[in-house]
């Protein structure tokens, strides 16, 4: 504070011992004056943004796996350090890049939440995401469901209609895993004289959903109604899947050769002991050397001989043979043998 003295001649006079006082404020000292607002100072954070608080997973097949995707988001204006993933229940599980892990400002990470149920029944749990800006908490929920396995066809059944004696008629049928469970295909059997199967064999897998397409033919040997089951087998299976098969076999109208009949023959066949753990054999038979075989023998045999007394009179059959062990794998075809059925 300073003292001023009047030293002005016009006006007024001040009377004598009356001191005219200022008080400066400078800009250097600027605490006090009027007008003046201190400024704050502000620090940049980060600011952890989940792109879903929950996720349902509806359900899930026992010892099968859902997945969804949650992405973690810095919206802030510094970085976020992720310190941990923890989730609550075991039947859900967080994968993704690991931590600690540094989220710099409008950039983000992605992680899969799974959902493997081991059990049936309703689940749930919370993912919690710590960091050193608000921690983060997701709640998961889904619902366990026993698995099963089956298969279905389309058409679930055929009827050939009326076919003339020895021709052939085939049709596509497709076979589709209705279960959620894989289902691997380990036998396939065609009980009823004149019918068969192509374009499918033993060892096929089939994912839930997953199908194939393959073939059945109907070849009548003798005139009148005839019927067979076309069964699939696997150890997923808890009884074989079945189709039904149909038709009827005419003569033919003009023809000079009478068809085929079934006489009094018999074809033997042995072969030698599988040296593996199994619980039998199964005989197959095809009038097409090399192909489309078709099951003699729904249940293996124990024996190293089997007799075939559906022949018919001059036609020629070629018989393979294999193993089946307890779980109903069968093994690879053996060699081949020809069987050439009289005339007469």
């Amino acid at each position: 504070m300073f003292l001023l003295h009047s030293s002005f001649s016009s006006g007024p006079r001040l009377k004598a011992g009356v001191i005219v006082c200022a008080v400066l404020c400078f800009a250097l000292s600027l605490a006090g004056c009027a007008g003046y607002v201190s400024q704050p100072n502000t620090v940049a954070v980060g600011a952890l943004s989940l792109s879903a608080s929950s996720f349902d997973f509806k359900t899930v097949a026992v010892g099968q796996t859902a997945q969804q995707t949650l992405t973690v988001s810095n919206t802030g204006q510094a970085p976020v350090q992720l310190t941990g993933l923890s989730v609550s229940n075991k039947q859900f599980a967080v994968t993704g890049p690991s931590i600690p892990r540094t989220i710099l400002p409008s950039n983000s990470l992605s992680y899969t939440i799974t959902f493997s149920p081991t059990a049936s029944g309703n689940a749930s749990g919370t993912l919690t995401i710590a960091s050193d800006a608000k921690n983060g908490m997701v709640s998961l929920a889904g619902v366990g469901q026993q698995a099963f396995a089956n298969l279905a066809f389309n058409p679930p059944s055929i009827n050939f209609g009326n076919l003339a004696l020895a021709k052939t008629s085939t049709q596509n049928v497709t076979v589709q895993n209705s279960g959620d469970v894989n289902v691997t295909i380990q036998g396939i059997t065609v009980a009823g004289a004149g019918f068969g199967y192509s374009s499918i064999s033993p060892g096929v897998s089939l994912a839930p959903n997953q199908q194939a397409t393959f073939q059945v033919w109907f070849t009548p040997k003798t005139a009148g109604a005839a019927s067979a089951t076309v069964s699939f087998l696997s150890a997923n299976l808890s009884s074989p899947e079945t189709l039904s098969l149909s038709g009827a076999g005419v003569g033919s109208s003009g023809s000079g050769t009478p068809p085929p009949t079934t006489g009094s023959h018999t074809v033997h066949l042995t072969w030698g002991a599988s040296t593996s753990q199994i619980i039998g054999y199964r005989v197959y038979r095809s009038e097409v050397s090399g192909g489309s075989f078709t099951a003699l023998n729904g249940t293996a045999v124990t024996t190293l001989t089997y007799d075939d007394s559906t022949v018919a009179l001059g036609t020629t059959y070629y018989y393979v043979v294999t193993a089946v062990d307890a779980s109903g794998n069968e093994s690879i075809h053996s060699n081949q043998v020809t069987a050439v059925i009289p005339a007469t």
